[in-house]
Order: structure tokens, then sequence, then C-alpha cells
């Protein structure tokens, strides 16, 4: 089994992963629902989760509790979700001030490029919204541009940092 560009799993890694996945599934789709979260997304986090403990089986092979890995790993790709969740909220209501301050509020119809453009560059403009706004994973952002991940993450750093500084600038 091969998971993107990552190495396949041999056939004992297979059946381990296979017997980890059916073994703990439900229990951390409930941990995730008693977080406070609709089980839609319960399961969402949790097949995500399952998808970054194939970078780590080696790890979780040698762990005493693999549970436990699991459950630190889910709480991880929650935090993440959340965050840039936050962050995306965070930057639509800056920028539905900053027009507003600049034309009065934006017909509800207007996409988001729309209220975005001017603040940065379209290059920026569309990574942003690709991230945040219509939720493409940094992988897929890779496969799209013919980057590397980490090219995606240092561009989606640095577009963070230019729409901070462009929202500073028009609030001061």
């Amino acid at each position: 089994m091969r998971i993107g560009g990552e190495r396949p799993l041999e056939t004992e890694e297979q059946a381990f992963f296979r017997e980890l996945y059916q073994s703990h599934y439900a229990a951390l789709v409930s941990c995730a629902c008693q977080l406070g979260f609709p089980r839609e997304a319960a399961e969402d986090y949790v097949q995500d989760a399952f998808l970054a403990a194939i970078r780590h089986i080696a790890d979780i092979r040698l762990c005493a509790n693999p549970r436990g890995y699991l459950q630190q790993i889910l709480k991880n790709v929650i935090g993440y979700r959340l965050r840039s969740l936050r962050y995306a909220l965070e930057l639509q209501r800056k920028l539905e001030e900053r027009e507003l301050l600049r034309a009065g509020p934006p017909p509800d119809a207007l996409p988001p490029e729309a209220l975005y453009r001017g603040a940065i560059g379209d290059r920026d403009l569309r990574l942003l919204t690709r991230f945040y706004l219509e939720g493409w994973s940094q992988k897929d952002l890779a496969g799209e541009l013919g980057i590397s991940e980490n090219a995606v993450k240092m561009r989606l750093k640095h577009a963070r940092e230019r729409m901070r500084r462009a929202l500073e600038e028009d609030g001061e």
C-alpha cells in the first residue's frame, strides 16, 4: 500500500495497520465526539489521524500504548484544523472590515477573492483561498503548483505575512 509519495507499507506493516485501524477507529471517533464535534467531523479527523499514523507506523509498532499514540495524533490533527479555521475566520473578518472601510458593505454574492483582491498579489490570494477557504491540503497545492510540500509551507507562510502586513497598513 502506497500513500502519496511515502514509501509503501510492507505486508507485515499492512496487517499491523489494518488491525490498528479496526481496533481503534471506533474509540477514536468516540473520543472526538466527546470533545464536542459532530460525528461526521469526528470521522474526518480520525481518518486524517490514521493517514498521519501511516508515516509513523514504525514508531507505533514499537509503542507500548498504540491507542495513546493515535489519540495524540488525533489531538494534533484537530488542533491543526481548528487553528486553520480560526485563522481563516480572522482573515475573513479583517478583510470584511477592510472592505467596509473602503466602500461600505460588499454584496453577499461576492466570492472571497473579490474581497481580498488588492490586499496582496493574485498568486498569494489564490494560495491562501485554496488552503484556508476551500480546504486544499498542502499536498494538493504542491501537486497543483509542481513544487514540494515544504515549498508550499513557505509560500503559505510568506503569503500570510504579506496579508497581515497589508491588513495592518490599512488599519493604521
